[in-house]
């Protein structure tokens, strides 16, 4: 049976974004100060207590989710934060067509409580939805040939807004690689991001638009 490794509500993901509405994305985007008084005083300003450094800052938030701050270094910008809502792996290649159809009846409640927080998406649909945007980068999802070998993302829903600063944000559901083929135990998770600016300054993967 696959084993449940994450499992956020919709109700709590609803709660999470509506503090979003109050960041200071300009100053997330800036990036997470060194120095451990710096850090606890920068992550309480937004309600974040500060957990560990690796690729990137985690936080802890208010409401107890816990945000991934994408950055190639401490002090360095802050490309995308991240909150995995729901993962699931299976624990023999048998379990992953059961595991895709859990991805799929979990999907339209997340869904369905990000367009309450944030209004109808500027797009949204399956891996194989005709007219599947390409990304902006490689921090934001895989291009087109993996998509179809993969049906990763497996659902995408996408906002933009126009207010400077703010983020693109992105609700995704992805399968590892080989899941949907069978290649071996596989595993799928939903996640939400919001994607700020990239580091100019850094080439390395995952972080560039």
């Amino acid at each position: 049976m696959p084993s449940l490794t994450a499992d956020r509500t919709p109700d709590q993901l609803v709660g999470e974004l509506q503090r979003f509405f109050g960041v200071d994305w300009p100053t997330v985007w800036a990036g997470v100060p060194e120095g451990q008084e710096g850090l606890r005083a920068w992550c309480s300003g937004f309600g974040w207590q500060p957990m560990w450094f690796e690729a990137g800052q985690w936080v802890r938030t208010a409401a107890g989710g816990r945000l991934y701050l994408a950055s190639v270094a401490p002090g360095r910008p802050v490309t995308r934060v991240e909150h995995v809502l729901w993962s699931v792996r299976a624990d023999s290649a048998a379990e992953n067509e059961a595991l895709m159809t859990l991805l799929g009846r979990k999907w339209p409640s997340y869904l369905a409580a990000a367009r309450a927080a944030l209004t109808t998406p500027a797009w949204s649909g399956d891996w194989d939805t005709v007219g599947f945007p390409d990304s902006p980068g490689r921090a934001y999802w895989r291009d087109a040939e993996w998509r179809v070998e993969h049906q990763d993302p497996y659902r995408l829903a996408v906002w933009s807004f126009s207010t400077p600063g703010a983020p693109l944000i992105v609700l995704k559901a992805n399968l590892t690689a080989g899941t949907a083929a069978g290649w071996g135990p596989g595993s799928a998770t939903i996640s939400l991001a919001c994607h700020g600016p990239a580091d100019p300054d850094d080439e390395g993967p995952g972080w560039s638009l």
